[in-house]
């Protein structure tokens, strides 16, 4: 499924997601400035967490609080190897019932072996996007 937005009308593209996702262990895929983080902030908010929701490129993962328990977002893009990703207890939070962000996924494909929902973002211009969203059952 594809859908275009705008800056101005991204609560549109949250709400698109949030009703056509199968699955809370949403993967995001773009290039650098696409809006990943952006999208998962507005996400977050209409998922009803007042958290202050930022890029965890540095801490690797930040964890946010709403009213459906906790929302788990990992920015892997300096992530090296899966050993990092096991001392973080990662591989153990995607098997939660929780949602679970996940940007620079990609760069580790094999571990996301269940169920989950793809989200390739592309930049059309300067405020527009195009998003793909594909969801995997395994």
């Amino acid at each position: 499924m594809d859908i275009s937005y705008k800056l101005g009308t991204i609560d549109y593209a949250s709400k698109f997601i949030i009703n056509n996702c199968k699955s809370k262990l949403i993967l995001f895929e773009g290039g650098l400035g696409t809006g990943k983080t952006t999208l998962i902030k507005q996400i977050c908010r209409d998922l009803g967490s007042n958290n202050n929701v930022s890029s965890p490129s540095y801490p690797i993962l930040n964890i946010y609080d709403c009213k459906h328990g906790n929302i788990f977002h990992a920015d892997l893009y300096r992530v090296k190897n899966i050993t990092d990703l096991n001392e973080l207890g990662f591989l153990e939070i995607l098997d939660l019932p929780n949602w679970v962000f996940v940007e620079w996924s990609n760069k580790f494909k094999n571990i996301f072996d269940k169920n989950h929902t793809l989200l390739k973002i592309k930049s059309v211009s300067k405020n527009k996007r195009k998003l793909s969203l594909s969801n995997y059952d395994f």
